[in-house]
C-alpha cells in the first residue's frame, strides 16, 4: 500500500541536510520536497543534485513558507536561528522538525512547545538518539524502577574540532561551540532517558584559541537529590561518547565511538532489546506522526530542561560559579 504523500519544505541545505536527512527522506519513498530555502544557491543546487530533481529555490525562508502549500518543514539552519524558522512555519500551520537544539534559549523553546500546541501542530526535535532502541529501551526501563531511584550519571562525548568551519565557530550564529552542538545530543540523551530534572550548574570551559568552546566540564545537581557531570572535549582525536546512569537498584552504561554503538550494559551484561522496541529515526517518526494524526506523540518538553541546562552552564562558565537551573 504506497503511503500518504507529505508535502515538505528544506529550510538550510547544507551538509547535515544533505547526508543525515536527504537519505532518510528518500528512504520514506512518500515524501515530496516542494521547495527548499538557503542563501547559499549553491547549498541548494547540491541538495537538487542529490535528490535527483529540482524544485522551488528560495533565498529567503519566509518566501518558502508563504508561497508554497507545504504539510510540513524540515529545518536544519544555524543553531541562533531555529527559532524564527520554527516559529513562521508552525504560524502557517506547518508541522516542524528541527535539528537539534531546538532553540539557544529556554523562553524560545517554550514559546515554540506552547505554540504547537495551541495550534495542535507536532514540533519534533531531531535527535536521533531518542529513536535508537538501546536509549528508547533504557527509558523504558528506568521509568519501569529497573534501576531503582536514580543516583547519578557520568557522561561526555570527544570530538575533534579542529576540521570544523563556518558557522558553527561563529558565536552569533551557534549560540555556543562543542557543547552548543555535539554536547546537546549527550545533554538530551540523559534527561530524555532518565527523565531527571536539573535544578544546580557549576562548569568550567575552554575555547582553545576558538571564539567558542571547545571543552567543557559541567557538574550538575538534579531535583530530588541526584547528582551528574556531562563533559564535551572538542580537541580529542574522534568521537567517542559514554554514559553511566546509576540507581539505588543497578546501572547501565552506554558505549558509542565514530557515531556507532559499541555496546550497553545493564549491570555489566549486554542490554537485550525486546521485540517490541522498533528502531527508528527522528524523520521517520516524524513522518509516521503526520500518516496517524498523532499516535503517540508528546511535546519536547525534555528539550526545555536542555536548554535550561545549557543555559545554566555557559552562565556558570561565564560568572566562574555555580548558578540555579532557571525555571
Amino acid at each position: 500500500m504506497s503511503k500518504e504523500k507529505i508535502r515538505l519544505g528544506l529550510i538550510g541545505c547544507g551538509g547535515n541536510m544533505q547526508r543525515a536527512h536527504l537519505p532518510r527522506l528518500k528512504a520514506d519513498g512518500g515524501v515530496e520536497i516542494i521547495g527548499v530555502a538557503d542563501p547559499d544557491e549553491s547549498q541548494a543546487e547540491a541538495l537538487m543534485a542529490a535528490w535527483g530533481s529540482e524544485v522551488s529555490f528560495y533565498e529567503d525562508y519566509r518566501q518558502l513558507v508563504r508561497n508554497e502549500a507545504l504539510d510540513a518543514m524540515l529545518i536544519s539552519s544555524p543553531h541562533v536561528l531555529h527559532y524564527e524558522h520554527a516559529r513562521l512555519s508552525l504560524q502557517k500551520g506547518l508541522h516542524v522538525l528541527v535539528e537539534k537544539p531546538l532553540t539557544v534559549a529556554s523562553r524560545q523553546t517554550k514559546s515554540l512547545i506552547n505554540l504547537s500546541d495551541k495550534l495542535k501542530l507536532y514540533l519534533v526535535v531531531a535527535y536521533q538518539r531518542n529513536y535508537m532502541a538501546p536509549h528508547v529501551y533504557a527509558r523504558e526501563l528506568i521509568r519501569q524502577g529497573e534501576l531503582g531511584e536514580l543516583r547519578g550519571v557520568v557522561a561526555y562525548v570527544t570530538q575533534n574540532w579542529g576540521s570544523i568551519r563556518g558557522w558553527r565557530l561563529d558565536p552569533e550564529l551557534s549560540g555556543g561551540g562543542m557543547f552548543m552542538d555535539t554536547g546537546s545530543h549527550l545533554v538530551a540523551s540523559v534527561l530524555w532517558i532518565t527523565g531527571l530534572e536539573p535544578v544546580e550548574v557549576s562548569a568550567f570551559a575552554e575555547n582553545a584559541g576558538k571564539a567558542v568552546d571547545t571543552n567543557m566540564v559541567v557538574n550538575v545537581r538534579f531535583k530530588g537529590g541526584g547528582a551528574g557531570t556531562l563533559n564535551t572535549f572538542g580537541n580529542a582525536a574522534h568521537h567517542d561518547e559514554r554514559i553511566a546512569i546509576h540507581g539505588s537498584k543497578g546501572c547501565l552504561v552506554f558505549h558509542l565511538h565514530r557515531w556507532q554503538v559499541q555496546s550497553v550494559l545493564l549491570n555489566d551484561k549486554p542490554l537485550e532489546i525486546p521485540p517490541h522496541i522498533q528502531e527508528t529515526t527522528p524523520d521517520q517518526a516524524f513522518f509516521d506522526l503526520i500518516r496517524n494524526d498523532g499516535v503517540g506523540y508528546s511535546p519536547p518538553d525534555f528539550a526545555l530542561q536542555v536548554a535550561r541546562l545549557s543555559e545554566a552552564a555557559y552562565r556558570s562558565a561565564s560568572a566562574k560559579k555555580a548558578v540555579k537551573v532557571s525555571r
